[in-house]
């Protein structure tokens, strides 16, 4: 049986995840090189913001259904599975086919999410999470069409 208790860590762990996926992200925007360096550049501001809005919005709904965010970098840190990036160069591709994995584990999570949301009669976190994972899928489908 799913418990509120169970979204609201799940959402935390969602949470955590996207913090380190926009810190990825703004690196591969700080580290890119070669082929693509300036419409890329360019784009990865958009993703990063996206982000940012995205990290407020999860926040701010945990605290309207009566639970906290994750408080501190070392919360955030001990909960995510994203693998951060190094200060190495990468290329567009090598960048886009680190989102991809990132990408899709986000989406999963936010499908869970939708899941443990209708179990506990949250259509608001339901929904929510729904166009998370619209918004994923669109953005997988765009990556994988430019490294092709």
């Amino acid at each position: 049986m799913t418990s509120v208790n169970n979204l609201y860590e799940e959402m935390n762990t969602f949470l955590a995840d996207q913090i380190v996926l926009g810190m990825k992200i703004h690196n591969f925007h700080w580290f890119i090189k070669g082929d693509g360096f300036f419409p890329i550049h360019e784009k990865l501001d958009e993703y990063y913001e996206a982000s940012e809005e995205r990290i407020d919005e999860i926040a701010e709904r945990l605290l309207v259904i009566g639970a906290k965010p994750v408080p501190n970098l070392k919360e955030v840190l001990a909960k995510t599975s994203i693998k951060e990036l190094d200060a190495n160069w990468i290329t567009a591709k090598e960048g886009f086919e680190k989102l991809i994995v990132d990408f899709e584990h986000m989406n999963q999570l936010a499908l869970r999410l939708v899941k443990l949301a209708e179990a506990v009669e949250d259509p608001g976190t339901a929904d929510y999470f729904t166009a998370v994972s619209q918004e994923l899928g669109k953005n997988l489908w765009m990556f994988k069409a430019y490294i092709k």
